[in-house]
């Protein structure tokens, strides 16, 4: 999979999680988004790839353990999981098909 351009810029995307909705998601200039059709966050998400950016506590380290690695893979639509020493923010995949002009 490509690496995101991330933040993502303000504009308007056509997107989809490859399953049933495809459907616009439209990006402000503050970074809020929003998307079209009434769709969810879940409707447009790619169950089998997820994400998920550990970075160490406070005081902590933050490596990755034999323990972590033993919960992979991780069940379709499941959050990512815990590292014993650090913050964890979890990433939903989605699809950019198109672009507005």
């Amino acid at each position: 999979m490509e690496k995101p351009d991330f933040p993502l810029p303000a504009g308007k995307y056509l997107v989809t999680g490859a399953r049933e909705v495809t459907t616009s998601l439209t990006v402000s200039e503050n970074g809020t988004w929003q998307l079209g059709d009434g769709a969810k966050l879940y409707d447009v998400t790619h169950l089998p790839c997820r994400s998920a950016r550990y970075t160490p506590a406070s005081g902590a380290t933050c490596k990755p353990t034999q323990d972590l690695e033993l919960q992979f893979p991780v069940v379709p639509g499941a959050v990512m999981p815990p590292q014993a020493g650090c913050n964890k923010q979890d990433y939903a995949v989605l699809f950019v098909i198109g672009v507005a002009a």
